[in-house]
C-alpha cells in the first residue's frame, strides 16, 4: 500500500486469532467509503465466527465463584465484551486518574515518529461493542470509540481517514501493544492498576486521562420486577463478569444483603446471551457496556442508579509518553465540542446527559 493509498483505504486486521493458524494477519478488502468495511464474503465468515467461537481466556484459572444460582444450562460460547479484571479493591493502591500533561514534555518521540513515518495510525478496537465500536447495517465500524480514533488520527496525521483498524481479542490487548501490533487501544477499556502494573501474563500499559466515566448498572428484561441493585434481587439469578466490579458487588453485598444468586461468566456479553435465553434474571455490568446491551436488545432496560465509579482510557505501550501526550491533547481538544457531539449521538438516549471528564495530570 502506498502513502497515497493509505489516505483513501483503511484496512482491518484481526490480531491474535490468526496466530493459531498461518501466523499472518487476516486482512479485509478496502472499504467503500470513509468507514471501515469488510468485503461481503469475509464479513459473513467473520461475523459468524464472532458469534460461534469461544474467546481465548487469560492464562490461569477463573476466580472461584461465591455461592451460585441453582443449575441452569449455561454452556454458551463466549463473545468479546467486558474483559475479566481484578476486583475493585485491588485498584486502590495507585491513582488511575492521573496521566502525563500534554504540555509538560515532548510529543515528538519515537512512538509518534513511527506513526508519522508509516503515515497511518494502527488502532486496536472491538467490532461488536454496541454504541462503542460495532458494525452497522452495512458492515462499517461505527460508535463512540471509533469517533475518538478518527480524532486522534487527525491530531497525529492531519487526516481522520489515516487509520488501520485491528480487532484485538480481550486477552491479547496488552500483549498487542507491547509487541507493536497496534499503536493504541480504544475499546471502552477500564483504567485499572492491574493493567498499569501488568501481570505475569499481561505486560503493563499506560493510559490516557479518562475519556468516559462509568459505574455498575443492572440490566433486566423489560417486564421484570427488579428495580436496581436492591432487595428486589432476592432469590434472583444475576450474571456478571469474572473479576469485574460487579463480581465484587454481587459476591459481597448482593448476596449477603440482598439475597441474590450470582452466575459469573468470562465477559458481559456472555451474560447478555444468558439473559436473552431467560437463564438469568439480570445482568450487572458497567453502565457504558450496559447501555450498548440495552440498545442492542429491545426486550431489556436499565434499572436503578449507577453504583460506584470506573473510568475508560485510551491505552498505549508502556513508556510511550510522547504518544500519550498527543492522546491527552486530543482529548482536551475534543472536550471543546467533539466529545459532546459524539456522546449525544451514541449514548445520551441511554445514559442521560453527561460531560467529558476533567483531566488530571501528574
Amino acid at each position: 500500500m502506498t502513502a497515497d493509498d493509505r489516505g483513501r483505504t483503511r484496512e482491518e486486521t484481526a490480531v491474535g486469532d490468526v496466530r493459531a493458524g498461518s501466523g499472518s494477519a487476516l486482512r479485509g478488502a478496502a472499504p467503500r467509503d470513509r468507514r471501515r468495511h469488510l468485503a461481503g464474503g469475509w464479513a459473513a465468515v467473520w461475523l459468524a465466527a464472532a458469534a460461534l467461537v469461544a474467546v481465548p481466556t487469560v492464562s490461569g484459572a477463573a476466580p472461584q465463584q461465591a455461592p451460585t444460582a441453582p443449575p441452569r444450562s449455561a454452556g454458551q460460547a463466549g463473545i468479546p465484551g467486558q474483559a475479566p479484571r481484578q476486583p475493585a479493591a485491588a485498584d486502590e493502591d495507585c491513582n488511575t486518574q492521573v496521566s502525563p500533561d500534554p504540555k509538560s514534555g515532548s510529543q515528538t518521540g519515537a512512538a509518534v515518529k513511527k506513526i508519522k513515518d508509516r503515515g497511518e495510525l494502527i488502532a486496536g478496537v472491538a467490532q461488536n461493542s454496541n454504541l462503542w465500536s460495532h458494525r452497522d447495517a452495512e458492515g462499517d465500524l461505527a460508535g463512540f470509540d471509533i469517533d475518538l480514533v478518527e480524532q486522534l488520527a487527525d491530531s497525529l496525521l492531519g487526516d481522520r481517514d489515516a487509520v488501520e483498524f485491528r480487532t484485538v481479542p480481550i486477552d491479547r490487548r496488552q500483549q498487542a501493544l507491547a509487541e507493536g501490533e497496534v499503536d493504541v487501544l480504544v475499546q471502552a477499556m477500564p483504567i485499572t492498576c492491574r493493567a498499569l502494573e501488568g501481570t505475569p501474563e499481561e505486560p503493563p500499559v499506560d493510559f490516557s486521562s479518562p475519556y468516559f466515566e462509568t459505574g455498575q448498572r443492572v440490566l433486566v428484561p423489560k417486564h421484570s420486577g427488579i428495580t436496581g441493585f436492591d432487595r428486589t434481587l432476592k432469590g434472583k439469578t444475576v450474571c456478571t463478569a469474572y473479576g469485574s466490579s460487579g463480581y465484587e458487588l454481587l459476591s459481597g453485598e448482593g448476596q449477603e444483603k440482598y439475597g441474590a444468586w450470582m452466575r459469573a461468566r468470562p465477559n458481559a456479553l456472555d451474560c447478555l446471551m444468558l439473559l436473552q435465553l431467560s437463564r438469568v434474571d439480570a445482568v450487572l455490568t458497567d453502565s457504558g457496556l450496559a447501555a450498548g446491551q440495552a440498545a442492542q436488545e429491545d426486550g431489556t432496560r436499565l434499572v436503578g442508579p449507577q453504583i460506584g465509579k470506573d473510568s475508560y482510557g485510551i491505552a498505549v505501550k508502556d513508556g510511550a509518553d510522547d504518544l500519550l501526550r498527543v492522546v491527552n491533547a486530543t482529548l482536551e481538544k475534543a472536550a471543546d465540542g467533539a466529545w459532546q457531539k459524539s456522546y449525544d449521538k451514541w449514548l445520551k438516549d441511554w445514559l442521560g446527559p453527561a460531560e467529558p471528564p476533567a483531566p488530571q495530570y501528574g
